[in-house]
């Protein structure tokens, strides 16, 4: 049952007097019940709007999987000033959680995907067991090198060290470690400041993770506080330069800390060190760096047909036009400005879990990747969506009218195309990691030997003489990575398939045909 609005104003207006005598006591009695009536507006504001929202609905695919979701309602997105641009070239410095891990890749793809004419580069510029002195070792020589004009700063899981808590005075090496990583850190700002062309963001990553029970050994209890403390010097440093922050580290360690109470073993940190997560770790990373860039609610597409009518009654990202047909059987073209983004099935590197996984846990289809069909005033019950003539799924017509995310069908045209252009930039990433692998080579053993010639066979012969007293060094790859023939040929696979991924994803406009059923 609902009032109408002009009547309960009036109602209102009646119950708090407003046409009476505007004595002192008349006034504090209309106030008082005037904010008793706006809360009673409100409340019933509040139900007739929970009344509205829709149940999930239900689709049935080829393969006889069935799919829930619930179309949620988004806030507008604001992200004009904070989204990277067309000609970025974005540069991560981190750890082996950078160096090794997909975070970085996973942002570059959901900017392929979401944003496909708008071309911009993603650099990994980890190396594995960095902590801050380390960056500002090879700042000059390995990241600002790469010309990048936005640098994203990551630390703290070395710095915060690991066995030297097993000394007699923990809190002491808490403090060394504190006041080692602030001196260093010190000194990458100021040269960080000497490049005012070059935009810096820094960003707290993922926690190490103390209390996960799904391994019994690498536990220093005192870590994750001396981590807290190295957190807090990066966002007191990018406040006092006006520069952004982006704070993954709590968010990781609160749903850690929530899915801990119902399973111990639960870890989005590393199930097998605590340290580093999983490829499901790194999109529950790449979802709240996203929404830190004000992209929740930025839709794929989303469009609504009236059947009856014939006509697009709204359209968001994405042209529908050539609307054929009746309300038994509607076709249309459909011409989507962005693809959905495509969900990481792969266990990588002794995944436990695939990307996917992260789902479980943030919301990620709901606010970053909806692809929302509408066909309202169907006669029928249950309707066959097909695109380009090829079965999606089944669905009642009650769902078309309230929406479906085709970013949930996986073997959609346009989803597919997006898988392409995963298995594209996994590549490129996988050429990309192997250049951070000799980085490991040139800057954790060469340069603290010092090592400046990397080309030169006197430099190869000492190599071989540290190898004999530390296992890590890799010869092979050194000196092959040195040479600049090798270089280029990285450099020249990685383009290549840049360039293919950016000729790849551009949308295609598709037919899509709405069949009765019964």
């Amino acid at each position: 049952m609902t009032m109408n609005k002009k009547h309960l104003y009036k109602k209102v207006s009646c119950l708090i007097g407003l046409s009476e005598k505007p004595t002192v006591k008349n006034v504090f009695r209309q106030v008082t019940l005037a904010a008793l009536a706006f809360f009673l507006f409100a409340s019933l504001q509040s139900l007739s709007l929970s009344k509205s929202l829709k149940p999930a609905y239900k689709v049935t695919l080829p393969t006889g999987k069935v799919h829930r979701t619930i179309k949620k309602v988004h806030e507008k997105p604001d992200y004009t000033t904070k989204i990277f641009k067309a000609g970025d070239r974005v540069l991560f410095a981190g750890n082996s959680i950078t160096h090794g891990g997909r975070y970085h890749q996973y942002i570059w793809l959901y900017y392929m995907t979401r944003f496909p004419n708008m071309r911009l580069t993603i650099i990994n510029g980890g190396i594995g067991g960095d902590i801050i002195s380390n960056i500002n070792n090879r700042l000059e020589e390995d990241i600002f090198t790469k010309n990048p004009n936005i640098i994203n700063l990551t630390f703290g899981m070395n710095d915060s060290g690991y066995f030297q808590y097993m000394s007699a005075n923990p809190q002491k090496v808490a403090d060394d470690l504190v006041f080692k990583c602030d001196s260093a850190f010190k000194l990458v700002v100021t040269k960080l400041k000497d490049h005012p062309d070059i935009k810096k963001i820094l960003m707290a990553g993922s926690p190490y993770d103390v209390s996960t029970t799904v391994i019994k050994n690498n536990v220093f209890t005192p870590k994750p506080a001396t981590f807290e403390r190295i957190v807090q010097l990066q966002k007191k440093v990018a406040k006092a330069n006006n520069w952004p922050f982006i704070d993954i580290y709590d968010p990781m360690d609160s749903l850690n800390k929530l899915h801990q109470k119902e399973d111990p073993n639960f870890t989005l940190s590393g199930s097998n060190d605590r340290i580093h997560p999983e490829s499901y770790g790194h999109l529950v990373w790449t979802y709240y760096y996203l929404r830190s860039q004000g992209l929740k609610g930025l839709e794929v597409a989303d469009f609504t047909v009236d059947a009856v009518r014939k006509k697009a009654l709204a359209s968001s990202n994405c042209a529908i036009s050539n609307i054929n047909g009746s309300t038994n059987a509607i076709s249309f073209d459909y011409l989507a400005h962005s693809l959905p983004f495509p969900i990481d099935e792969t266990k990588h590197n002794g995944d436990k879990q695939p990307a996917s996984a992260a789902l479980k846990y943030v919301p990620f289809t709901n606010d970053l990747n909806q692809e929302m069909l509408r066909v309202k005033k169907l006669s029928g019950k249950t309707y066959e969506l097909k695109i380009d003539g090829k079965a999606m799924g089944r669905f009642a017509a009650t769902e078309l009218a309230n929406g479906i995310n085709m970013a949930l069908i996986t073997n959609t045209p346009q989803y597919l195309q997006a898988m392409n252009i995963l298995k594209l930039n996994e590549e490129r990433g996988q050429t990309e990691r192997e250049t951070r692998d000799y980085a490991v080579q040139v800057y954790n053993f060469a340069r603290p030997n010092g090592i400046k010639n990397d080309q030169d066979p006197a430099s190869w012969t000492k190599m071989r003489e540290l190898k004999k007293t530390n296992g890590w060094i890799n010869n092979d790859l050194y000196e092959r990575g040195s040479n600049p023939a090798t270089q280029k040929a990285w450099q020249e696979k990685m383009d290549r398939l840049t360039d293919e991924i950016y000729v790849s994803n551009k949308p295609q406009k598709h037919k899509v045909e709405l069949v009765k059923v019964n």
